[in-house]
């Protein structure tokens, strides 16, 4: 009869010791998961604002570039500034009819005299 008392204490102390360890482990598991939801939405955030300055950089570089070519020339200093958009634009891994439109603005003479 002790033997089997000494049992049951056992497995009843093991069973709520279980018990305690298992709801920490869970608790722990919940937070950790609202955490990491938590980070997601904001990277989610991040990405769309990501999504959104590289929009606008094209087209800003697709607007200067325009305005360049109708101007017909473009100063070192304007040129400079086209450079650097150019380098935001490759940097996204953009590419396409930029190229061409950028190749035509450094053919243009560099001042408006002549005209």
């Amino acid at each position: 009869m002790e033997l089997l008392i000494s049992v049951l204490s056992a497995v009843g102390v093991n069973g709520v010791l279980l018990f305690f360890i298992k709801r920490y482990f869970d608790r722990k598991d919940r937070r950790e998961r609202a955490e990491r939801e938590k980070r997601d939405a904001v990277l989610d955030r991040v990405d769309t604002a990501l999504d959104t300055l590289k929009l606008l950089s094209y087209a800003r570089m697709s607007e200067e570039i325009e305005r360049l070519l109708d101007q017909g020339y473009a100063t070192p200093t304007e040129r400079r500034f086209l450079g650097e958009l150019y380098r935001n634009y490759k940097a996204h891994g953009w590419n396409g009819d930029m190229d061409a439109r950028l190749e035509k603005v450094y053919r243009m003479r560099t001042d408006h005299a002549g005209e």
